[in-house]
């Protein structure tokens, strides 16, 4: 199972990593609203920034097997889904509305999935104990 989770955090990890390249390149496919330069601005730096955190924190956590590091993007994932579901409330929904919160909470339970198998697997490694071995010289 943690190479299941393992695997799955890699690939949205890379997968988050592919739309920094899109919000870098082509911004203002995502982002049609935003008409002035300064917008395009905006949305390129904090879209690049929101991506590359949680994409490189979700790689790094998995591969160095660190449970800590994937709380990083679940915490950012957990403010997207709260931001998106106060603009939800405040103006309704809009075409679409539902698949960016999905992905968010499945990001956000994956992460949590993965954080826990890494952890249980470091405490059953500590939790064995060594057992010294004995020679049989008969």
């Amino acid at each position: 199972m943690r190479v299941v989770l393992a695997a799955l955090v890699l690939m949205a990890g890379l997968v988050d990593l592919i739309i920094v390249g899109s919000f870098l390149v082509t911004p203002h496919d995502s982002a049609e609203l935003a008409r002035a330069a300064h917008g395009l601005s905006i949305i390129r730096a904090h879209c690049t920034s929101f991506f590359s955190v949680a994409a490189l924190a979700m790689i790094a956590g998995v591969l160095w097997r660190n449970g800590d590091l994937l709380l990083v993007p679940t915490f950012i994932f957990i403010g997207a889904l709260v931001e998106r579901l106060v603009n939800f409330v405040a103006f309704g929904p809009y075409p679409e509305w539902l698949l960016p919160m999905a992905l968010d909470v499945a990001h956000i339970a994956l992460l949590l999935a993965a954080r826990r198998a890494f952890r249980q697997a470091n405490e059953d490694e500590v939790a064995a104990p060594a057992t010294p071995h004995r020679a049989n010289l008969a």
